[in-house]
């Protein structure tokens, strides 16, 4: 294999059906969720590459992978739910043969296609489960922050993003050559992906039960302002965090009325907490000395 198929998860699934399915048949969730796995490699050259693995549950993140010893890591309480310690040593085991594997054939790839070094490879695979019980699995892989090759789960095709390099369609046509290896990644994205998130889904929905509905906390403040002389406008932060459900709404109030969307707003947008609430933070240039009040208005149910 050309791309790391094996890694983390699919190998951990494969392992899951092997010893047998979960014990109970969790609920569908109220919403549509994903389970996502993200894998970035630095080659530096032929003999030295860099690599971060980590596992996301939603925009949590659930496990990630010492990319020296290959050992995983658990970052929420349940995340170990699912095999035994003897079961994730060996699975360690196993990526760190496919990631040694995965390594090797890079580098092959490209000598035999003249890319120079160093480049970067990154690939997101997963799926996700909606509330009508359908789900729908994904892999896309790009190079140097290009879309490079996808495979369409559906239907057991793969697919090159840039249909004029070289370098992606000689590993579509190499993938495809591999028909054991594209109808064992069809099932796992398929069928051991959807089977591992719905176990996780009920971990969570258990450690959710003590904060089903949390309220937010805002706090408003200033930037220290510019140097006297400066024209510069003076930038209000609102910082909205420990909220749960996900769902917020954040606007800026000026002398009672909300302040339109453009240049003088910008949000992070909603981020993650480590207790499975969520943070916001926006912000408002305002000019100084203008005699206008302002407000952060924070809507949440």
């Amino acid at each position: 294999m050309l791309l790391p198929l094996l890694l983390l998860p699919w190998v951990w699934g494969a392992l899951a059906d092997k010893w047998g399915p979960p014990l109970s048949s969790p609920p569908l969730p109220p919403v549509s969720v994903t389970l996502r796995l993200l894998q970035i490699d630095v080659f530096h050259n032929t003999s030295s590459m860099d690599m971060q693995g980590m596992a996301l549950l939603g925009d949590l993140e659930t496990h990630s992978l010492d990319c020296s010893t290959c050992e995983i890591r658990f970052l929420q309480p349940w995340a170990q739910q699912g095999l035994t310690p003897k079961q994730w040593q060996d699975l360690e085991l196993v990526i760190h043969r496919s990631l040694s594997d995965f390594i090797h054939k890079m580098n092959k790839v490209a000598q035999q296609q003249g890319k120079g070094y160093p480049f970067v490879t990154q690939v997101s695979l997963g799926c996700e489960l909606h509330p009508n019980s359908t789900s729908r699995g994904f892999y896309d892989a790009a190079v140097n922050g290009e879309d490079f090759i996808s495979f369409d789960v559906d239907g057991g095709t793969w697919f090159a993003r840039q249909g004029d390099n070289l370098g992606a369609l000689y590993t579509r046509d190499l993938l495809i050559q591999n028909k054991g290896a594209t109808i064992t990644l069809q099932f796992l994205l398929r069928t051991t992906c959807v089977n591992q998130l719905k176990s996780f889904v009920l971990y969570v929905n258990e450690s959710q039960e003590s904060h089903l509905w949390e309220r937010p906390v805002a706090v408003v403040f200033a930037r220290a302002p510019p140097p006297a002389g400066t024209p510069a406008p003076v930038l209000l932060v609102c910082h909205v965090t420990g909220f749960y459900p996900r769902p917020v709404r954040v606007a800026w109030l000026q002398d009672g009325e909300e302040v339109g969307l453009g240049g003088r707003l910008n949000s992070s947008g909603i981020l993650p907490n480590a207790d499975l609430t969520y943070q916001l933070r926006s912000s408002l240039a305002v000019e100084p000395g203008a005699g206008h009040s302002y407000a952060c208005w924070v809507q949440h149910s």
